[in-house]
């Protein structure tokens, strides 16, 4: 198969016009390569983190934690942790977060949707490291097509022994199960998510204990999201210097998935260099504004995200370092100077509303007298006192939430105060 994106990206290299990539498609363009070298015994565990530390891989998920190190504190819990009681409790876990919950935000369906095998090679690999004798996808259940390529996808692993019982005659064997969680946006912090698995209530969980060394049911667990097991096989496979150099600056290496949404010429998904900035994004990305439309301000990062116009949309997106513009999700929403800000605002406000998971009163409380004072400045009925009241707001749910939701929905208010306020108390 001709591999037209060879020479341009890490992960849509494997991505074809028309129809999911076969498995024998993805081994004959180079892939499971890295796994190979992991079931033969050509490298340790301790091989694969440190190419990791070095290659700079942090989560593609918004967090940005390193990749490398977090393995490291998985294995080394693994180590550590007594046999299981039970033959049907794995020593270890290993979780996949595909659940991407948030509007807007598709990059790790696009992953699944055109090449799964790339995830899964990434996944096996981490559990390989790991030890884990069991793994889970954790995926939003309202997306049945994804989630059928998903699964045809694992049959044809296992149908090919890259999964299961004593796989490739190694002596490890590796089960992997699809969990379809109900939707909930808070499921995708990964506390809330083991919680989930295990058949709780979908809420964060005091830590420490990270789940690392106390994750899924007690024993230590890893877990990562889509686009990030994804970066994993070009890394083994073509080390950890190949792989900075791909990103415009020592601080962001590698490549990341864009989502451009809103009012630009060709919305979608796009890989590009980490470092690259919004305006760039747009114009040679996106192919510039939609006719007509002048770009007012882009929200960076989902729903959670924050506001950047002027000269810092000329700044690089990453995850820190010489980045000064946290990218999150890697999603952009393009808004143009028609777009009425107070109903974007109460679009916001309805979504984190519906989505607390009410655990905590700074967000279950907070989410919802946003909503209520959103729905008044959309009807153009502000009462006094609504500024104060938002300020006083948006600093308890930022301080005192249990978990970064709380934090997260106030991170639209305060772009928009900072940037438009007269547009909003007009």
């Amino acid at each position: 198969m001709e591999d037209k994106n060879q020479n341009q990206g890490i992960i849509t290299r494997y991505w074809r016009e028309n129809g999911l990539l076969s498995l024998l498609e993805y081994e004959e363009a180079g892939g499971l390569e890295a796994l190979k070298s992991v079931l033969t015994g050509k490298v340790t565990p301790e091989d694969v983190i440190e190419e990791l530390e070095q290659s700079g891989l942090v989560g593609r998920g918004g967090g940005g934690f390193s990749t490398g190190k977090k393995w490291r504190l998985g294995l080394s819990a693994a180590k550590k942790a007594k046999p299981p009681e039970y033959p049907a409790e794995s020593h270890a876990y290993f979780i996949c977060n595909a659940d991407e919950s948030e509007p807007g935000t598709y990059k790790d369906r696009a992953i699944i949707e055109n090449s799964p095998y790339l995830a899964l090679e990434g996944l096996i690999i981490g559990a390989w490291v790991l030890g884990a004798g069991k793994g889970y996808i954790y995926i939003n259940n309202g997306y049945k097509e994804t989630t059928h390529a998903l699964r045809k996808a694992i049959k044809l692993m296992e149908d090919a022994h890259w999964l299961g019982e004593n796989i490739r005659d190694s002596g490890w064997s590796f089960h992997l199960e699809i969990f379809e969680g109900a939707g909930s946006y808070v499921c995708g912090e990964e506390t809330a998510l083991i919680n989930s698995i295990e058949g709780k209530r979908g809420e964060p969980r005091l830590r420490p204990p990270f789940p690392a060394e106390k994750g899924l049911f007690g024993r230590p667990t890893v877990v990562n999201n889509v686009e990030t097991l994804a970066n994993v096989p070009y890394i083994l496979d073509s080390g950890a210097s190949a792989y900075l150099t791909r990103g415009k600056s020592e601080d962001t290496p590698g490549t990341k998935l864009f989502i451009i949404n809103g009012r630009v010429k060709n919305p979608g998904v796009y890989e590009a260099p980490m470092g690259t900035s919004i305006n760039e994004l747009i114009d040679n990305y996106a192919i510039g504004m939609d006719k007509g439309q002048e770009l007012r301000c882009v929200q960076v990062g989902g729903s959670a995200g924050a506001l950047y116009a002027g000269e810092d949309l000329d700044q690089p997106l990453g995850y820190g370092g010489d980045s000064s513009l946290p990218m999150g999700s890697g999603t952009l929403l393009v808004i143009d100077k028609n777009t009425d800000l107070k109903r974007l605002l109460l679009s916001w406000a309805h979504f984190f509303r519906r989505e607390s998971c009410g655990k905590c009163a700074p967000c279950r409380e907070g989410t919802y007298q946003l909503y209520l004072i959103a729905e008044r400045i959309a009807r153009g009925k502000i009462m006094p006192g609504d500024r104060e009241r938002i300020k006083d707001l948006v600093f308890t749910m930022r301080r005192a939430s249990f978990c970064p939701l709380g934090s997260f929905a106030v991170n639209g208010w305060e772009s928009l105060l900072k940037k438009f306020p007269d547009e909003i108390f007009s």
